[in-house]
C-alpha cells in the first residue's frame, strides 16, 4: 500500500505540529483517504499500474493526507470505503457476493496504514464511540493529540447482498453506511449524481427501498450503525424516513432549492432529518451546491462561497446545530477552485465565521458531528458514549 504520510501536490506541507486552538477545526463526515491506494491494489490497478497512476493524477483533484490533516489540527475523519469495481463492473445488477470480503480488506488496509510507527504520529483509528470520545477529548496542545479516524461505508453494495454481513462490520467498528450510491444494487434507488454518468436507476426514481433495503436499514438500527441517506432518490430518502426511527444523517449532501439536482435534498427532508435529531453534512463540491451550466462551469467558477451559501440556507431552515461538513475530498470530485487540500479547511472557516458567531462556527465545523456520532453510534451491550 502506498504511504499516505508524504503529501500530494494538492496538499502543501506546512508546520510540523497542529495549531494550538481552543475551538474545533473540522470533523469531516465523509472523505476518502485511502481510495487511491485501494484502486492501485485492485486487480485492474495491479495489471495496469500506469492506468492507476493516470486515474489518480487526472481524476483525483482534491487531496488529504494524515500528516497535513494533523498539521491543520483536524479533529475527525470519517473514512468512507468505496470499491468502485464491486459497483461499476457489475453495473445496476445485484451486488457482487464477494464485495464484503473486499470491504473488509479495505478496512484492514486502513488499519494497517494507521498502525505504522510513522502514521501513529498523525492519526489513530477509533473502533467504537468510547475510543472516539477519548481521542477527541485530547487537547490539541498535548503531545498525545491525533486526528481521529472512523470507518464508514459508501454504498450498501459493500454487503454483497447479505444483511448478515452487517454484524461483522459493526463488530469491526463501522460507524455509518450510505445505503445507496451510484446504483441501487437491489437495496434502493439512487439519485443521478453526475451528468456525464447517467444513473441506470433513473428508470426507477420512485422505487425507494426494496425488501432487501428495508432489511438492511432495520438491522443497522439494531446494531447501532448510523444510516446515511446521501445519494438516495427522493423515494429512497422518504422510505428511510418512514422505516428508521433513529436519528439519521446525510453525510455529504446539498439543498435542492439552491442546486436543482436529483442528488440534492428537498427542504422538507432537511427539516425532518433535523427534527429527528439528525445532521446534514454539506459537501465541499460547488457543482452540487448551485445551478451551474455544467461541471466545466462549476470547476471554473465554483468556490467556497457556494459552500457557505448552502450552510447559511440550511441554518435558516433548521438552525446551525443540525449542520456539519462532509468534504468528499480525495473522492474523485471537482472541488472549489479556492481549496484543493483538506488541510486548507481554515479558508472555509474564515468565511463561515463571518456569517455566524464563534460558538456556532465551532458547531458547524466539528462539534455537531462529534456530538451526533458519540450519541448515535452504538453496539449491543454498550451504551452510547455521551458527549
Amino acid at each position: 500500500m502506498g504511504s499516505l504520510i508524504s503529501c500530494s501536490s494538492a496538499c502543501p506541507d506546512g508546520v510540523n505540529a497542529p495549531p494550538v486552538s481552543q475551538g474545533r477545526v473540522l470533523a469531516d463526515l465523509h472523505c476518502h483517504p485511502t481510495l487511491n491506494d485501494w484502486n492501485a491494489l485492485s486487480p485492474i490497478g495491479v495489471q495496469n499500474p500506469t492506468l492507476a497512476r493516470l486515474v489518480k493524477s487526472l481524476l483525483n483533484r482534491t487531496g488529504l493526507t494524515w500528516k497535513t490533516s494533523y498539521q491543520a489540527g483536524i479533529d475527525l475523519l470519517c473514512a468512507a470505503h468505496f470499491n468502485m469495481f464491486d459497483e461499476w463492473l457489475s453495473m445496476p445488477t445485484d451486488p457482487n457476493p464477494g464485495a464484503i470480503a473486499n470491504t473488509l480488506r479495505m478496512m484492514n488496509l486502513l488499519e494497517e496504514e494507521l498502525d505504522k510507527p510513522e502514521a501513529k504520529n498523525y492519526a489513530r483509528i477509533a473502533r467504537n464511540a468510547g475510543e472516539l470520545k477519548r481521542l477527541v477529548g485530547v487537547s490539541r496542545s498535548s503531545s498525545e493529540f491525533r486526528t481521529a479516524v472512523v470507518h464508514a461505508i459508501e454504498g450498501g453494495h459493500a454487503l454483497g447482498g447479505n444483511p448478515a454481513a452487517l454484524d461483522e462490520l459493526a463488530r469491526r467498528g463501522v460507524a455509518m453506511i450510505t445505503v445507496s450510491h451510484f446504483f441501487s444494487k437491489g437495496l434502493g434507488s439512487a439519485g443521478n449524481a453526475f451528468p456525464f454518468f447517467p444513473d441506470a436507476n433513473s428508470r426507477w426514481p420512485h422505487q425507494g427501498l426494496t425488501e432487501l433495503g428495508l432489511t438492511v436499514v432495520g438491522r443497522m438500527q439494531e446494531l447501532g450503525i448510523i444510516v446515511d441517506v446521501s445519494h438516495g432518490t427522493c423515494a429512497t430518502v422518504e422510505s428511510i424516513l418512514r422505516h428508521v426511527s433513529c436519528p439519521i444523517v446525510a453525510t455529504h449532501s446539498s439543498a435542492r432549492t439552491l442546486g436543482d439536482h436529483p442528488y440534492s435534498l428537498y427542504d422538507e427532508h432537511i427539516q425532518e432529518i433535523a427534527q429527528r435529531g439528525g445532521i446534514v453534512g454539506v459537501i465541499i463540491m460547488p457543482y452540487w451546491l448551485s445551478n451551474f451550466g455544467g461541471e466545466a462551469e462549476a470547476v471554473a467558477s465554483g468556490t467556497l462561497d457556494d459552500v457557505v451559501r448552502t450552510i447559511v440556507y440550511i441554518a435558516k431552515l433548521v438552525g446551525p446545530e443540525h449542520i456539519g461538513l462532509g468534504s468528499d475530498f480525495s473522492g474523485f470530485i471537482p472541488g472549489p477552485r479556492d481549496m484543493s487540500c483538506l488541510a486548507q479547511i481554515d479558508l472555509l472557516r474564515s468565511k463561515i465565521v463571518k456569517e455566524f458567531d464563534e460558538p456556532a462556527t465551532d458547531r458547524i465545523m466539528a462539534q455537531n458531528v462529534i456530538d451526533f456520532i458519540l450519541s448515535n453510534w452504538t453496539y449491543p451491550g454498550r451504551s452510547p458514549a455521551r458527549p
